[in-house]
This record gives structure tokens, C-alpha cells and sequence, in this order.
């Protein structure tokens, strides 16, 4: 009796699954056939097959192997030699820097600035970012004005960065006593160096106050920063105890939250490795504040050991080599004839990029060495006499630390660690650091570095929708998962140009051509 119970049950559930297989009513739907999906499993593992996805409004209600029987309203994509794959996840950008714009330009040019953000959303979209996260939310009124955009990527934030008094960036902005003061600034009780006034009030400044207020603000993650003396600069700033920052870690993760934090150097990710980051924000391309060993570029014994147990923890890790090598791209002044940027960029506005003012980055990338001799001659000088002039000195920097960013995502990616993609779109307000664009070229930096393709399917996808706790409805294909799909003309297993190759994009279930996207 109990066999013959469990026979029938076992019959109904399958000929249930061939209904809703084989008979899908769809009011909004689309149905993408005959395609080559690629995906990842619960696991992460990637799994790859010949099949069917069906969508309706703006969830996935089928993919297998089976052809469903579809009938209501709904476009279909012969998806005959093509290839399904879940919408790329950028998790490390700053949407409200303007590429190539500072402050007094975007005064100066109201009318680009309005052409530059009315296309910022189709240029990712363009290039199949269907989600971003920002890293750095200063400004919700333009956030929020992007995400009401009738077509947009999916934006999510980490809201205010919670750094301390005195911080690096209060300090390279030369800001006086009375702003910082009306930041929301996060009072580390365990550095008795930073005082403050009886006025304010510091039990607005804690931990579980500003964590609880990034929360509030529907933020999916917790930003905080730590820098050295080996960036180059005499440390004339604070930095945040590891009392206050593992208060910092334990209030976001009861708030279900990920702390990421800005830590380019070896000092900077041993702390946070040691306070319980869960999420290292750039590659260590700074390794020693020692100016003779500043251009080695041989990995000491002690950064792998700890890059060991970056990848052995399983810490989220964003290498974002496009926030130096942006930087040489404005040197050698070979991207502003890049023919794919008419493709992200407004007209006018690549009309301005050909114009002398355009050039301000980089003279002051170009002032650099100047800055440097007067801010911190001890570290400067060392460096300058090993060089015939500054030019030549600049040069052979970026070569040293484009060296070190790759050896140092090669030597995770060979210990199988968790590779977040991500670009920094938007540092320093470079026009070389352009919207949709910098992912694929950060791809190709990745492959130039000998990471395999699938790492960086898996990193752009599965593991950063984890990372974020997006899991459940970002980075695979699955029925009850956001509808937010790349149609791509070759494999993107088999070639990173298959990223440059897309012919559809699927956003909150809308089905748009890719050259919908095109910038005028």
C-alpha cells in the first residue's frame, strides 16, 4: 500500500512538471529557443546545455532542456547557435562621477553633463552590465534619478563610505575642521588622538548608528577605507582602529550587509583581513613604503602568505586593474581615437574629449612627481635618482604597478580564490574610465594576466551576486530568478570578445537590441 502511495505520488509530480513545461501561458513573455545556455549551479559550478528560457514580465519561469509548449503573448529569439547567458554584475563603480568632467566643467557644461547621464545606463547595458553597484553613494537624488529611467541596469549601493575623522580623503581634500565635522564621519572611541567638541554628538557618529543608517537607506553593503605611506604620500591622516572596524563588521553583518573596503597595499588587506572584511575593494599594487623596493615587482614571501589566506577565506576580492591602467591609457593619449567610445559616449561630448581643456587629467597626472618632491621628498627622491626625468620616472611606475596588479590576480586566481569582477568606473573622473566599456577591457586585462575565461564568466556573475547577497535573484539562470539575460553571438568560454559580441539584452524581462543602447 505504502510503495503503491508513493508510486502515484511520484506519478503525479512528473505528469505536474510536464504541465507546467509543456503548457506556459505568458502575459509579457519572451521565449528564447534552440540556444546554448551557460549558467552556474547552486554551487557555483558552471554548467553549460542546449535549451529553452522562458520569461514573463520580469521573471524567468522556465529554462531546461525540454521544449516548452508556450502559448499567451510573448516575442520569441531564435536562439540557434547563439549563446544565453545570465546579465554581467559590476560590484565596484561610481555612477555619479563624471567620466572626464570635474566639478567646475560640469558648471561650466550643463547641456553635456544632462547628454553624458541621460546615456550613462545604456552604455552599460550596451556592453551587458544589467547590475551595478556603487560604491561611494554621495548624492541619492541623482542615484534615484537614474534608477527612474525608463531602461536602466539594476543599481544598488553601499550608500555613504563609514570612515573615520580625519580620514585620507578628508585629508587630500584639505578639508576644514567645521566640514568634517558635519560628516557623517564615524567616531573610532579607541583612537585617543581625534577630539571633538561637547557639541557633537557621538553617539551619532558609532558604529551601530551609521551601519543602521547605510541600512535604511536600502543599501545592499557597508564601504570603509585604509591607506599607507606606500601610495607615496607622508601619512598625514587617520586611519580606523581594528577595534572600531570589527564594530563596523558585526553591525553590518546583523543588518545582513557586507563590508567592503578600499585596501590597495599589503598593510592595508593584512588589516582587513584580520578585522573580517568580507569584501577587498582594488588589487595590492602598493607592497612597501620602502621608496628603493617601491618598482620590484617580484612578489615577497610575505604578501603570498597572505593572498594564501585572502583566497583560503574565501574574501571577496575586486582587482579593478582599470583604476591605474586608465590612467596610462590618458598618458599615451591613444584612447581618445578609440573608435568604440562613439558607441558609449554623446557626440558633443567626444567632440569636447578632442579639445585642449580636455587634457586636465592628464597634466595633473603629469604634475604628480612634482607633488610628490614637495609633499614626501624622502620617499621622492630615492625613486627620482634612480631616472633621467619625471616623464621617464612616471613610466616606468605604471609599468611596475600594472605588473603587480596582474601578478597579484594571477596568484589568486592559481588558489582559487573568490574573484569579484568589478572596474571602478568613474575613479578620479577619468574619460578613459568610460561606462560599459571599462568591463570589457577590464576582461581583457584579466585574460592578459592568464586568468581563464571561465573565472571570469563565474566572478562577473555567480560570485559577485553572492558576494552581495543577490544570490537568490541575480547570477544564474533559474525559473523564479530576474529576468536579466545577454543573447551573445559566440562563447564566452572560448573568447573574451564574445562580451563585445552581444545581440540581445534582456533587462527586468524587456527585450531590447543592443544597438538600443547606442549613444548619439
Amino acid at each position: 500500500m505504502i510503495k503503491t502511495f508513493f508510486l502515484l505520488t511520484l506519478l503525479l509530480f512528473i505528469h505536474c512538471k510536464n504541465l507546467e513545461v509543456n503548457s506556459i501561458n505568458l502575459k509579457e513573455g519572451v521565449l528564447i529557443k534552440n540556444t546554448n545556455i551557460i549558467s552556474s549551479d547552486s554551487d557555483g559550478a558552471i554548467i553549460q546545455y542546449a535549451g529553452h528560457v522562458v520569461i514573463d514580465k520580469d521573471l524567468i519561469v522556465y529554462s531546461g532542456k525540454e521544449k516548452p509548449k508556450v502559448t499567451g503573448n510573448y516575442q520569441t529569439v531564435d536562439g540557434k547557435d547563439k549563446y544565453t547567458i545570465p546579465g554581467l554584475i559590476d560590484s565596484h563603480l561610481h555612477l555619479l562621477n563624471m567620466a572626464g568632467f570635474n566639478w567646475k566643467l560640469q558648471k561650466k557644461y550643463p547641456e553635456l553633463v544632462n547628454e553624458y547621464y541621460d546615456q550613462l545606463p545604456k552604455s552599460y547595458l550596451y556592453f551587458g552590465y544589467t547590475t551595478v553597484i556603487d560604491a561611494d553613494n554621495y548624492d541619492p537624488r541623482l542615484m534615484n534619478k537614474l534608477k527612474a529611467m525608463e531602461i536602466t541596469p539594476d543599481i544598488y549601493s553601499c550608500g555613504a563610505k563609514t570612515n573615520v575623522m580625519d580620514n585620507f580623503e578628508m585629508e587630500m581634500a584639505e578639508l576644514p575642521r567645521k566640514t568634517r565635522l558635519q560628516l557623517p564621519f564615524l567616531h573610532d572611541k579607541y583612537n585617543k588622538h581625534v577630539t571633538f567638541p561637547d557639541s557633537i554628538d557621538l553617539e551619532k557618529h558609532s558604529a551601530e548608528y551609521l551601519v543602521k543608517k547605510v541600512a535604511e537607506g536600502r543599501n545592499i553593503c557597508v564601504k570603509t577605507l585604509y591607506e599607507d605611506p606606500s601610495n607615496g604620500l607622508k601619512k598625514t591622516w587617520e586611519n580606523a582602529s581594528k577595534e572600531i572596524m570589527r564594530e563596523v563588521v558585526d553591525e553590518a553583518h546583523k543588518n545582513g550587509m557586507p563590508v567592503m573596503m578600499h585596501a590597495p597595499s599589503y598593510e592595508a588587506q593584512l588589516f582587513a583581513k584580520d578585522v573580517g572584511i568580507d569584501i577587498m575593494a582594488h588589487s595590492m599594487w602598493n607592497w612597501t613604503s620602502n621608496p628603493i623596493e617601491y618598482f620590484n615587482t617580484d612578489l615577497p614571501q610575505t604578501h603570498k602568505d597572505l593572498l594564501k589566506e585572502i583566497a583560503a577565506k574565501g574574501i571577496g576580492y575586486q582587482p579593478t586593474t582599470r583604476a591605474v591602467l586608465a590612467e596610462i591609457d590618458i598618458l599615451n593619449d591613444m584612447y581618445r581615437k578609440d573608435s568604440t567610445l562613439k558607441y558609449v559616449y554623446p557626440k558633443n561630448y567626444l567632440d569636447w574629449l578632442q579639445t585642449e581643456e580636455a587634457r586636465w587629467i592628464k597634466k595633473r597626472i603629469l604634475r604628480r612627481p612634482k607633488y610628490l618632491s614637495t609633499v614626501n621628498p624622502e620617499f621622492f627622491y630615492p625613486i627620482r635618482n634612480q631616472y633621467d626625468s619625471n616623464e621617464e620616472m612616471t613610466s616606468a611606475g605604471y609599468k611596475s604597478i600594472e605588473k603587480k596588479i596582474k601578478t597579484v590576480i594571477k596568484f589568486l586566481s592559481d588558489h582559487n580564490a573568490n574573484l569579484l569582477f568589478s572596474t571602478d568606473t568613474g575613479a578620479m573622473n577619468m574619460y578613459t574610465s568610460v561606462p560599459g566599456y571599462n568591463g570589457f577591457l577590464e576582461m581583457n586585462h584579466w585574460v592578459e594576466a592568464g586568468i581563464e575565461l571561465d573565472k571570469i564568466f563565474k566572478a562577473a556573475t555567480y560570485n559577485n551576486a553572492k558576494a552581495f547577497g543577490l544570490l537568490e535573484s541575480l547570477g544564474t539562470i533559474e525559473t523564479g530568478k530576474r529576468a536579466n539575460l545577454l543573447v551573445l553571438e559566440t562563447n564566452p568560454l572560448e573568447s573574451v570578445d564574445a562580451y563585445n559580441q552581444i545581440e540581445k539584452v534582456i533587462i527586468g524581462g524587456q527585450l531590447k537590441d543592443r544597438k538600443a543602447f547606442v549613444a548619439k
